[in-house]
């Protein structure tokens, strides 16, 4: 059964795998497509029979800081077989061969309560991951400065080349895929903070702000960029990223095991509380 691979943008290929997800997972890829985002980094697997795609595994090639050490990894997404072909073991022959190309290489996916049995079939084990979160009394009625996509594209782009990471866990090199969530599902939550500099992505949930992101290209406190987020009866903040570089100490809350589980393969070192980036997860 023969195995192909594309790792840049295609037309062609990108038709069949939009066609594939969208049955599979009930999303479009085309928004994202059309910004020609797809790099080098991001590999897709597939098994195509008469210009369809049956079944699909991608992995993002990342550079990671895990407590201060960087390290190469692959994160597996996308793992999609049509309906009547599944059961064949497509994507096993698939997951099977990226870990041959990639035998030494720490890996790690996201997966859904549905298929928690299936990855440890290939050696990959489950580990809790925490919500950093604090309680913060934020009332600013402020009028936004909100980012556009288009309008702002460059801007946006210099900023994540150029920004902030964490010292306990961080992924340096995924700002396709963390436009990809941008384009996707936050497109009216993106907003400028002028005085500190920092983008940020920002949900409101009642009395708690879910801090998706931050962008900043200085280093900057959160009492800073608490002083100038546009909201107002705010009393707890939780974020999105391991928030250390903002100098402050959270509250770490155990993530729930079976709603998108975080599952690795490997060696790692792990630190005993941390979140992966939600903007660089695939």
């Amino acid at each position: 059964m023969n195995i192909t691979m594309n790792c840049k943008n295609d037309t062609a290929y990108e038709a069949m795998l939009d066609d594939l997800i969208l049955e599979a997972f009930g999303f479009s890829f085309t928004p994202w497509f059309e910004y020609e985002l797809w790099d080098d980094n991001y590999e897709s697997y597939s098994i195509i029979e008469n210009g369809r795609m049956l079944s699909n595994v991608c992995v993002y090639k990342v550079e990671l800081v895990v407590q201060g050490v960087k390290a190469a990894a692959i994160q597996f997404g996308c793992v999609a077989t049509r309906k009547e072909e599944r059961g064949k073991g497509l994507s096993r022959i698939l997951i099977e061969h990226i870990l041959s190309l990639y035998p030494k290489t720490p890996a790690f996916l996201f997966a859904t309560d549905s298929v928690m049995d299936f990855y440890p079939k290939f050696g990959f084990s489950a580990v809790q991951y925490y919500i950093p979160q604090i309680s913060a009394a934020i009332d600013n009625p402020t009028i936004p400065t909100m980012l556009g996509i288009d309008d702002d594209y460059d801007f946006i782009q210099t900023a994540m080349q150029n920004r902030m990471t964490s010292s306990v866990l961080d992924c340096l090199d995924s700002q396709s895929v963390q436009m990809f969530h941008m384009i996707m599902s936050y497109r009216e939550n993106i907003y400028h903070l002028s005085g500190c500099g920092a983008i940020v992505i920002a949900q409101q949930n009642g009395d708690k702000l879910i801090l998706v992101d931050v962008i900043a290209t200085a280093p900057i406190t959160f009492a800073q960029l608490a002083a100038e987020l546009p909201f107002t009866g705010i009393r707890t903040v939780q974020f999105g990223f391991n928030p250390d570089w903002l100098d402050v100490t959270p509250t770490w809350i155990p993530s729930c095991m079976t709603e998108n589980p975080l599952f690795v393969r490997g060696n790692w070192n792990l630190p005993q509380h941390f979140i992966f980036p939600k903007t660089s997860e695939t």
